[in-house]
């Protein structure tokens, strides 16, 4: 047993030193700011579930059911219900724009398949438009829509490996002259790890993977992240428990279009019915004034969630805060969760 806390122990400070390694690299100006602007259809960047954004993102390793779609797909070999679950969630982002998100998992004999859908609504947008002779007119309101509609599958291949895939239709209408909707197809892959050792589960996934996609005659990368993970339950080496739990999650992120990201959230669960979470970053503040400011460690995000068993139903609402930073305030998320 000592042996395997030993490797345990290398394995997080490996994970550690990588963490700490892609917040020094945020912090370089240089290397920092030649990755703005290398990617579009930001949107899919964003974070849908509650929970995991409670985590400040830090749930690479967390099994999330049907939510997992969004996140690492591999985690959609454990739904919360016996033979699936559903997950539907609603954001409130900056400008007041709304993210509204579905997800469904159901257990098949060979492995855990599930559908996703996601819709942005800007609400109303202006449009303006410049003329050759440097006219600026206003034709209206522009109708902007975007949406992207998902299949996955997930195995769980031992009892501590499992692994899973999605392939989204991604589509995005600018609403304004020919050539300003595009349509890809884009996958995620994730992997999960359980090393039997205190709860310690390892993990990674990529996220957005496609093609270059096109608006008018513009090409441009989506925005890919790469993600790695680990997570342990505190309680389990500290003071044994089963009735609370101390979730400590890591992650570390290297995406396409901005500096590399360290991310740690602790989740602290009650009889596992009631949850509390909060999260910090560390990395460069990009919603703050000063671009080349890098980011203190601070409450990045706080979140709190329910889950109650009822007949054969496992109902979950789950609840998160997090802060964009001074420039475009906070965001909250709201999500509710079947298990059948």
């Amino acid at each position: 047993m000592m042996r395997h806390h030993r490797i345990l122990a290398t394995l997080t400070a490996v994970l550690l030193v990588s963490s700490l390694s892609a917040a020094q690299n945020a912090v370089d100006t240089d290397y920092n700011m030649t990755k703005f602007g290398q990617a579009g259809m930001k949107f899919l960047e964003i974070g849908l579930s509650p929970r995991a954004e409670g985590l400040g993102g830090a749930a690479t390793s967390i099994e999330l059911g049907a939510a997992s779609m969004f996140y690492n797909p591999a985690g959609m070999a454990s739904p919360s219900g016996e033979r699936g679950d559903v997950f539907i969630a609603h954001t409130q982002w900056v400008a007041d724009i709304a993210i509204n998100a579905v997800a469904a998992t159901y257990q098949l004999p060979f492995a855990v398949v599930g559908l996703s859908a996601m819709s942005v609504d800007y609400g109303s947008v202006t449009g303006t438009r410049m003329t050759n002779t440097g006219v600026v007119e206003f034709p209206g309101d522009i109708d902007l829509a975007t949406t992207a509609i998902g299949i996955g599958v997930a195995r769980r291949i031992t009892d501590k490996f499992q692994a899973g895939l999605t392939a989204r239709v991604v589509s995005e209408d600018l609403g304004a002259t020919s050539g300003s909707k595009e349509t890809i197809v884009v996958f995620d892959a994730g992997t999960l790890y359980r090393t039997g050792i205190a709860g310690t589960v390892l993990s990674m996934s990529i996220r957005n993977y496609s093609q270059q996609a096109k608006h008018q005659d513009e090409s441009y990368d989506l925005p890919l992240i790469f993600q790695i993970g680990v997570s342990m339950d505190a309680m389990d080496v500290i003071a044994p428990s089963e009735d609370q739990k101390l979730m400590v999650n890591l992650d570390a992120t290297h995406p396409r279009d901005r500096a590399e990201e360290a991310l740690f959230g602790l989740e602290y669960s009650f009889m596992d019915m009631l949850y509390l979470r909060a999260a910090s970053r560390v990395g460069r503040d990009y919603t703050g004034a000063e671009a080349n400011t890098p980011v203190a460690v601070s409450l990045a995000a706080a979140g709190a969630g329910i889950k109650y068993e009822v007949s054969s139903l496992v109902l979950g609402f789950d609840y998160s805060w997090t802060n964009q930073g001074d420039l475009l305030g906070s965001v909250q998320r709201f999500g509710v969760s079947f298990g059948f």
